[in-house]
């Protein structure tokens, strides 16, 4: 993410998105009632006229302020759309429109808020300091299948499912071996930039094997390769991969890792009637009491207003706070019990 303006007394800043992460960051903080201007394209006045005589409609580029009423976001799309009522442009102000914003820094917009919170004023810095984070690659490996996919900011995306197709056990000098390492090696290529860390895990000596071939075929993406061995393959094995904390081996401070220990944390806690407690109610005591350590809030509950409430408290209180992504498993289950808990200084 680029900051292009930012101009608090007026309440707006502009940005441009670079990635996919960044559009996900945007569907956060944009809100209903907020005030978006963006370059857009629109049927003007006289093509409407000329429409109904040629049955068809020129659309001309135009700067329109759109009044938020909704966002429409899925998961890894390349898109984020804003639906809303024009308030400020050259015509048809009160009719709705929809902008389409993408991961393109040439795609700038501005956003006005009446009073910004902390909290995106924050998701805005966290962004631009990890615009250049390279995107942390997995190949989740056995004899039988591979599992390709990539750690982002916004939640671990699969990308395919390679099949051996073989039967027994598999070795890279094998003509099958060869062909599935290849075929993953292919996938892997086409998923990362000269920065990109690769890591390779999975359960037996394939993992292994694999390893040594991508060393020789493409020693430039496996020369610094992670490794470690997990009890499955497939997604299970990435997702054990980054609660045993490998991706802190390579990159530091990945936001998904990161929430994925803490939600593992919180649970070992929960189960072990130790340092947590979870509910908003519960939080808020814990809060009142100065027992409060870590709050941990799901991103779906932090646009609400009793989100912010919360939030508040935990600054005076000088407790640390993570919103919590839902996108990504650790996520949705932690939205599972609530979507608001805390680890504590001690038991209340």
């Amino acid at each position: 993410m680029q900051v292009l303006h930012k101009d608090m007394k007026e309440g707006e800043i502009k940005l441009a998105p670079d990635n996919l992460d960044d559009i996900w960051h945007l569907h956060n903080i944009i809100q209903p009632g907020d005030l978006v201007r963006m370059v857009t394209f629109r049927t003007d006045d006289q093509s409407k006229d000329d429409q109904k005589r040629s049955k068809k409609a020129e659309k001309k580029r135009m700067k329109l302020g759109i009044r938020v009423e909704k966002t429409g976001f899925h998961e890894f799309s390349d898109r984020l759309r804003i639906h809303g009522t024009i308030e400020e442009g050259p015509q048809e102000l009160g009719a709705y429109h929809t902008l389409n914003v993408y991961a393109d820094p040439t795609n700038k917009l501005s956003i006005v808020k009446e009073n910004w919170p902390a909290h995106d004023l924050e998701r805005i810095e966290e962004a631009v300091k990890r615009r250049h984070q390279p995107l942390v690659v997995f190949v989740s490996l056995d004899d039988d299948q591979a599992t390709i996919a990539v750690l982002r900011q916004s939640g671990l995306q699969w990308i395919a499912d390679v099949s051996s197709e073989r039967s027994g056990k598999m070795y890279a000098d094998d003509s099958k071996g060869k062909e599935y390492f290849g075929d993953i090696l292919s996938l892997i290529k086409q998923n990362t930039t000269d920065d990109s860390p690769v890591v390779v895990v999975g359960p037996g000596f394939t993992r292994e094997h694999f390893l040594a071939y991508g060393k020789e075929h493409a020693p430039g993406l496996f020369g610094s390769c992670v490794t470690c061995g997990t009890g499955h393959a497939e997604m299970n094995g990435v997702h054990e991969a980054i609660k045993i904390g490998v991706v802190d081996q390579i990159t530091k401070h990945h936001r998904v890792s990161m929430e994925t220990q803490l939600i593992d944390k919180l649970f070992n806690e929960i189960h072990k009637n130790g340092l947590a407690t979870y509910g908003a109610e519960e939080v808020k005591q814990a809060l009142k009491q100065g027992a409060v350590e870590h709050v941990l809030i799901a991103d779906t509950i932090i646009r609400t207003s009793k989100g912010e409430k919360l939030l508040d408290q935990a600054r005076n209180m000088h407790s640390e706070f993570t919103i919590i992504n839902t996108m990504h498993d650790a996520g949705k289950t932690f939205l599972g019990i609530g979507g608001i808990a805390a680890l504590l200084r001690y038991k209340i």
